[in-house]
């Protein structure tokens, strides 16, 4: 993809960085999720039939996917009415907020892996990376492991496009809440942490007078 080693290393350092401090949403987070996706890809035989470009960009989503997570979930922002909800119109808003972010990242020549690359793969690129982070809203759960069941029982097609984006977007599904595939000490740190989140989320909460999370 003829990325500058250099810029390669400037924007995983600032991606790093751009992860807030949170129990779980963090860059520990999405180095666990990348490492999985890689592991799927290497040993779980999806590196038969991905093209590089979707290599590229599952692998680039696990890095990005929860860049500069809020600690918060989208439930929250909408009863906040936060400007992110406004600004997402209550619709998959930590996804595209991640997405954007990072996109808008990419701009500044420091930060652009995207550099060497052709228009038409950068923009390939990005289509794909948008759909798979956008998969990773637990909202759309639901409809998602049900539209592959179905494609499950009725065959896949891996020369078509929107099948090889869905078996993306389900990669991406499975590493974003691997941890209960860990061992059970790794398990249950991880579950502390996520748990430490939502009760610091109820707290806020509790403080704004909003609906408490169940």
């Amino acid at each position: 993809f003829n990325i500058s080693e250099q810029i390669l290393i400037n924007f995983l350092k600032e991606v790093d960085s751009g992860y807030h401090p949170n129990p779980y949403h963090n860059s520990l987070h999405a180095a666990d999720v990348l490492q999985v996706v890689h592991y799927s890809i290497a040993k779980g035989g999806a590196s038969e039939f991905l093209r590089d470009e979707e290599t590229f960009s599952v692998l680039l989503s696990a890095i990005i996917h929860d860049y500069d997570h809020p600690g918060l979930n989208n439930a929250f922002l909408v009863n906040a009415k936060s400007y992110l909800a406004t600004l997402y119109n209550d619709r998959s808003i930590l996804e595209n907020h991640h997405s954007a972010q990072s996109f808008e990242l990419m701009k500044s020549p420091q930060f652009d892996i995207f550099s060497g690359m052709t228009v038409e793969k950068r923009k390939e690129i990005r289509d794909i990376v948008i759909d798979v982070v956008l998969a990773t809203d637990m909202g759309r759960h639901a409809k998602l492991v049900a539209k592959f069941k179905a494609k499950l029982e009725n065959g896949i097609d891996l020369k078509k496009r929107e099948d090889i984006r869905l078996i993306l977007q389900i990669i991406i599904k499975v590493a974003d809440v691997n941890n209960t595939s860990r061992p059970t000490h790794l398990y249950l740190k991880w579950a502390d942490r996520i748990v430490d989140e939502f009760y610091k989320q109820g707290d806020k909460e509790r403080q704004l007078e909003l609906p408490v999370t169940p």
